[in-house]
């Protein structure tokens, strides 16, 4: 099913953005039966604290929606969903990249211009260390889980296990015990990690 996420580019003030955070907290909380908090996005809380839906909602209208956040598989929102009517593309996805990386460390993402140009190119010979950490990061969250797996990424997949985590109340210890089953069923060269509190990090890393 399509969903209409044309609101998260909309001002706050704007009577359809305020449309938009109310259907979004009726999509989030229809999809998590029985839970009185789920992960808020808006940009402080940026799916890292747990809220209720009176202040979710109130931290959407007071603080915005992360625009990033085009896919809501903390909310419910699967893999399979398509989002429709939103001005975020991968263009848009990739620039906001850039502005990220010149912000965090005062240099661009490399792209096919800057591989033709000798002077640029010098200029990532020898990144910084943070810089380092930051692209392996990068190529860490695009991997697949395991060799040939289309449908998602290493990423997109521990944060899926996450979302039914926190829907079914699993124990720190029966996650751990789910990630050592695919594990042992995932063909060779799966790159899924051991326990809770490695699949914990990598998702704290990437938020």
């Amino acid at each position: 099913m399509a969903i209409d996420k044309s609101w998260m580019q909309k001002s706050r003030v704007s009577s359809e953005y305020h449309k938009g955070v109310l259907e979004f907290s009726d999509f989030a909380f229809s999809n998590a039966p029985g839970k009185e908090v789920l992960p808020c996005p808006c940009i402080r809380c940026n799916n890292c604290l747990m809220q209720k839906r009176e202040i979710m909602y109130d931290h959407l209208l007071d603080n915005g929606i992360a625009r990033n956040y085009v896919r809501w598989l903390m909310h419910g929102e699967y893999e399979f969903c398509e989002p429709t009517n939103t001005s975020t593309n991968e263009s848009d996805m990739h620039d906001e990249m850039q502005e990220m990386l010149n912000d965090a460390f005062g240099m661009p993402m490399p792209n096919e211009e800057s591989e033709r140009s000798p002077h640029v190119h010098e200029e990532f010979e020898k990144p910084n260390e943070d810089a380092n950490k930051f692209y392996n990061l990068l190529r860490e969250v695009e991997q697949e889980p395991y060799l040939g797996c289309k449908k998602f990424t290493k990423l997109s997949f521990i944060i899926r296990l996450f979302h039914m985590k926190c829907l079914n109340g699993w124990s720190n210890k029966s996650f751990t015990m789910l990630l050592e089953l695919l594990k042992e069923t995932f063909p060779e060269g799966e790159t899924l990690p051991s326990n809770y509190y490695e699949a914990k990090k990598k998702k704290k890393n990437t938020s």
